[in-house]
């Protein structure tokens, strides 16, 4: 991976789920790079960061249009070569009237909106799987308001997920029968598509990706080994490790999507028919940005060089296992004496960014102390 280039500039947007603090991490770790964050909420606690160059606090925009307005000032004032969004809302709006930012030639490489719109769709994704032939859970769509009429050729247990506006696994159900089924879709106002999708005995394992018109220019497969408080939200230990058979589905799929930018690929092993089968893809950046970058993979850094026409050789990845803050936690309350594993700790956990950068940290401990103190 090429770390000695030219120091270059990237503004990252904020989003409402914190993930530009992931990229930011990543980011602060190579040399050269100056980090400017554009913003609208108060109280942020990377404000405090020693990482960055620059953080600019706006109102919130009341439009699109304005919103784009605040970027081009703060690419301007501050001579930006690189503006990177990091969530679905801030990657959407800016594909869709990138024509009305003046900077739009500094963007990051992204998607085309089509493309987009199949990926984030979890209905239009299933309908895309099964047109390109490429592995995939056995479904259906009801849309809003559409009565349900059964779930014809599917087994039981099934899932039942939202196509659009949940992240971390809120709103997805399992059920074994269809009464319980019937009077789920019953009780509910259900306002948005649901997708009812077959349940597959198996295991979660993801993939990461940078992609270029289709081609894949770099990826980390990790497999969930620590749960977090639902079986549908993201795992909080991971294991990255490689298997061909897996690469080779998700090769196929950013192909015949030509798919630009990063994205993040949920997927599943089926024990029973023993191969791996697409469930959904995220398309931005991901919860656990940072263990990439842990095991070698740093996708916010490479992103840039790749938007800035830079060629780099597909980093290889360390086989190892990760915790994050949350699993590091839940580790330690399950064995106190997971403390002594000091080198694992300092080499397989986030924990480093907040040791070298702990004015954030410290910030966001204060706040808890003093709303505790409140109560």
């Amino acid at each position: 991976m090429k770390k000695n280039v030219k120091p270059f500039s990237v503004l990252v947007l904020e989003d409402k789920i914190n993930l530009y603090v992931f990229v930011v991490h990543c980011l602060s770790q190579i040399k050269n790079i100056d980090i400017y964050i554009l913003s609208n909420k108060e109280g942020c606690e990377i404000k405090y960061s020693r990482k960055i160059k620059n953080y600019s606090l706006y109102p919130k925009a009341s439009n699109e249009i304005e919103w784009l307005s605040n970027i081009d000032n703060e690419v301007d004032k501050h001579d930006i070569d690189i503006i990177m969004p990091v969530n679905e809302y801030e990657i959407e709006t800016l594909i869709k009237y990138k024509d009305q930012l003046k900077n739009r030639n500094k963007l990051v490489i992204l998607p085309n909106l089509e493309n987009y719109y199949k990926a984030n769709d979890k209905g239009l994704l299933a309908e895309h799987l099964v047109k390109h032939q490429i592995l995939t859970p056995k479904s259906i769509l009801i849309k809003a308001g559409e009565k349900f009429d059964g779930i014809k050729n599917l087994s039981f247990p099934i899932l039942t997920k939202p196509t659009l506006g949940f992240s971390g696994g809120e709103g997805i159900f399992k059920f074994n029968n269809i009464e319980d089924l019937n009077l789920h879709l019953n009780s509910k106002n259900l306002y948005y598509d649901i997708l009812i999708e077959e349940y597959i005995e198996g295991y979660d394992i993801d993939c990461s990706v940078l992609c270029k018109k289709g081609k894949i220019l770099a990826f980390t497969i990790q497999k969930g080994i620590v749960d977090n408080i639902s079986d549908f939200a993201p795992k909080v230990g991971l294991e990255f490790l490689f298997r061909e058979d897996l690469f080779i589905t998700v090769e196929k799929l950013m192909e015949t999507l030509n798919w630009s930018g990063v994205a993040h690929l949920d997927m599943r092993y089926d024990e029973n028919d023993k191969k791996f089968k697409v469930i959904e893809i995220n398309p931005r950046y991901w919860l656990t940005t940072e263990a990439s970058e842990i095991v070698g993979v740093n996708f916010p850094f490479l992103h840039c060089l790749a938007s800035l026409n830079i060629d780099f050789e597909t980093p290889r990845y360390k086989q190892i296992k990760y915790l994050n803050l949350k699993g590091l936690s839940k580790e330690v309350k399950a064995n106190k004496w997971f403390l002594l594993k000091l080198k694992f700790i300092f080499c397989n956990t986030s924990i480093k960014y907040y040791l070298r950068d702990p004015l954030p940290l410290i910030y966001i401990m204060f706040n808890k102390i003093k709303s505790i103190l409140k109560n």
